[in-house]
Parts: structure tokens; C-alpha cells; sequence
């Protein structure tokens, strides 16, 4: 759905960083449910990858139980190497996982300052599920206002660090492993730098209180 498939399968065949090194993570979209075994085929080979690393459902629909026990067989070929879903929560999670075998690897969300989950986070992550976020700042249309938030503002000021990597420290703090974009080289960089300082507990809370519930995606 995103149209990049065949664009990142020739990056990582073509880049001199072995493989291994390299994780791919994609997902099925409602519309392939039905016929899932067909789709996940047609992924690795627009890759021309040997397997994914980890395939996703993108979102509950119908037929969404069926498309991922499709995906559990081709674990079990080594096609793909683990499995999980895209915009899950604790209603859609109760009812799907005793209808599977294989316990999602991981479970990927719309999460950022504006909207947390601090409900959904500890309950997924109870079940030795991963936890990640998608939109980490904001999303289409808000991250500039994310990223001026003047709470976020000082506190990277207090740290002599950026507003991005002080929201993205604030989710490896939780525990939430993020995926910021971006086709800029010094903010990929930059988005990568978040080891040489620590919010402080008083500091977490502060972003904590942020929290609008303000999702800025449909699904």
C-alpha cells in the first residue's frame, strides 16, 4: 500500500550492510486478508528477499484471524521470521489472541506525547508483547506543533538536545521502541542520538501530562 516494496528490497540487496544487519518489517493490508498466502508470496518476491524479518497485520478487518494463521505457516516454512500487528488494543487483543498460536512478536501504534496509551502500553507489554510506535511526532500536520510544545522545548533546552530526541527518549524510557521518519541525513543522525542523557522521573511525568488523548489517525 505504501508502494515502496520493491524500492527497499533493492536498497538492502544492493547496500554493502549484510543482511542480517538489516531488518525488514511489512505488513498485509485488510483488502489481502482473503487471500494472505497469495500476498505474502507476492511481498517477498517485489523484495526479491530470501524472507522478511517481520510481517504485520495492518489493522482488525474481516478475515484479519485466517490472514495471520496464513502468516504463522510461512513461520514455519522460514519465509518470515516473526509476526505481529498494526493498530491493536486491548478490546481488539482480547478477543483476537486466543484465536491464534503464535503470540505477536510485537504490536505497533499511533503513540506520542498528545496520545499516549498509557492503558494499552502496560497491557501489551504484560503479555511479553513489544511494544512500538508509529507517529511519534504527531503525524501529517502536527509535528510542528509537537515539536514546539513548550514543555518538550525546555526540557531539551535542559539537556542541550532537541525536542525530537527528547520525545524520542521518552518512549525507550516506556519501554516503546519507535520508528521516526525521515530523508534527512543530519535528523537521521540526530534521531539516533539519544544515549547520552536520561529524562529524569520528574521529567517523564511532565511529557505524561500531555497527554490530550488526541489520536491524529483513523485507525
Amino acid at each position: 500500500m505504501y508502494g515502496n516494496e520493491a524500492a527497499v528490497g533493492k536498497a538492502v540487496r544492493e547496500s554493502d550492510v549484510p543482511r542480517e544487519e538489516i531488518f525488514v518489517i511489512t505488513k498485509l493490508y485488510p483488502n489481502q486478508y482473503s487471500n494472505a498466502a497469495e500476498a505474502i508470496d507476492e511481498a517477498l518476491e517485489k523484495r526479491g528477499l530470501d524472507y522478511i524479518d517481520m510481517m504485520l497485520l495492518h489493522h482488525p478487518s474481516t478475515n484479519d484471524v485466517e490472514a495471520y494463521k496464513a502468516m504463522e505457516q510461512v513461520v514455519a516454512e522460514g519465509k518470515i521470521r516473526s509476526i505481529g500487528l498494526s493498530n491493536w488494543y486491548v478490546e481488539e487483543l482480547t478477543e483476537f489472541l486466543p484465536q491464534v498460536t503464535i503470540t505477536p512478536a510485537l504490536v505497533q501504534n499511533e503513540i506520542h506525547p498528545y496520545y499516549q496509551e498509557n492503558d494499552v502500553i502496560p497491557f501489551i507489554q504484560g503479555l511479553s508483547i513489544v511494544v512500538q510506535g508509529w507517529y511519534p511526532f504527531g503525524g501529517r500536520g502536527y509535528t510542528a506543533e509537537l515539536l514546539s510544545d513548550e514543555t518538550i522545548s525546555a526540557i531539551a533546552a535542559a539537556h542541550n538536545v532537541t525536542s525530537a530526541q527528547v520525545i524520542l527518549r521518552w518512549n525507550l524510557q516506556k519501554g516503546v521502541v519507535v520508528i521516526p521518519g525521515s530523508s534527512n541525513p543530519d535528523h537521521i543522525r540526530e534521531n539516533l542520538d539519544l544515549f547520552g542523557f536520561e529524562l529524569t522521573d520528574e521529567e517523564m511525568e511532565q511529557i505524561n501530562a500531555l497527554d490530550r488523548n488526541e489520536k491524529h489517525d483513523w485507525y
